[in-house]
């Protein structure tokens, strides 16, 4: 689904290949609907949908535009034109048309004279003048102005809002380059990471995005070692033991032992904290470092040794 920002372009687009407004319009709807515009919504319904009784957004407030006036007159049953007598009414000279812009557009291709029926209009001239009237009549080529003047109408409102789309555009950019941003670095860790953390990473979960991944390493190693019936410190100083470990990092027992109690210590001082308590954790930065430590130990997994069994070892894949 189009945001806001493509949906505006989208428009304007339309507007200046001069597509016509009824095909425009329902975007236009759906446009002032999303940024919530209540006098952009009821102006787009009225001239989507004609400024009728029947259209609910016909409230008693509104008045038919001016802009939608056509200048022509009125007949009597024999079609004979009816002279207004007093300089007083020439305004019921004027007709101000109510259809929608898919009718108005068909109105407009007729190129003839174009007869309303309106007997609202009809009964008042019989009031004032005393008279009957039996149609009004104007040239259908007025009602081309009439369509310039709605999309004038709607190229206004749209430049009134474009500061506000302008402003939401650079807002997305800006997040689009936060993302790109911490993207760039979790890119970088240990691929199984970013599936796990990413996500949480982006929205300001902090926490959770560490306490994900350390569960995540303590996995990995279970599925490394293949003892699922252990976990947590006791786990790491089993499979790490520089006297019979299962999975062997160095030859040599001092950076074995090191090891070991880097991984314990993951489990001690990172994983069980975060998920026993709620701390609080706030900074995207240090987030980024713990999440690189376990990336650190994560890719020293990789290229452990298994030791399967006493004086056989293998170095696997996964």
């Amino acid at each position: 689904m189009k945001n806001n920002a493509e949906l505006y372009n989208e428009i304007i687009e339309s507007l200046q290949n001069g597509d016509l407004l009824s095909k425009i319009m329902p975007s236009i709807l759906i446009f002032a609907k999303r940024i919530d515009d209540a006098e952009f919504i009821k102006w787009a319904e009225l001239e989507m949908n004609g400024y009728y009784n029947s259209n609910p957004a016909l409230t008693e407030d509104v008045v038919v535009p001016e802009y939608r006036i056509v200048a022509g007159q009125y007949l009597d049953q024999h079609q004979r034109i009816f002279v207004i007598p007093n300089a007083t009414y020439q305004f019921i000279t004027e007709y101000r048309l109510r259809q929608g812009v898919t009718e108005l557009e068909t109105l407009s291709s007729s190129q003839k004279l174009l007869t309303v029926q309106d007997q609202g209009m009809l009964d008042i001239i019989r009031d004032a003048l005393n008279t009957s009237v039996h149609s009004y009549t104007f040239d259908s080529g007025q009602i081309t102005g009439i369509l310039a003047a709605i999309k004038g109408n709607l190229i206004n409102r749209l430049l009134k809002i474009e500061p506000k789309i302008k402003e939401e555009i650079e807002s997305k950019e800006e997040m689009t380059d936060y993302q790109s941003t911490i993207a760039g670095p979790l890119s970088m860790l240990h691929p199984l990471i970013a599936p796990v953390a990413s996500d949480l990473y982006k929205n300001g979960h902090y926490r959770q995005a560490i306490l994900d991944t350390y569960i995540l390493l303590v996995n990995t190693v279970k599925t490394k070692s293949g003892r699922h019936d252990l976990d947590g410190t006791g786990l790491m100083q089993t499979v790490f033991s520089p006297k019979k470990p299962v999975i062997k990092i160095s030859d040599d027992p001092d950076e074995q032992m090191g090891f070991m109690w880097m991984f314990s210590g993951s489990v001690m001082g990172i994983r069980n904290p975060k998920a026993h308590r709620l701390i609080q954790q706030h900074d995207p930065q240090r987030t980024l470092e713990w999440l690189s430590f376990a990336s650190v130990l994560l890719k020293v997994l990789d290229n452990a040794e298994v030791i399967k069994e006493e004086g056989q070892s293998n170095v696997p894949n996964e």
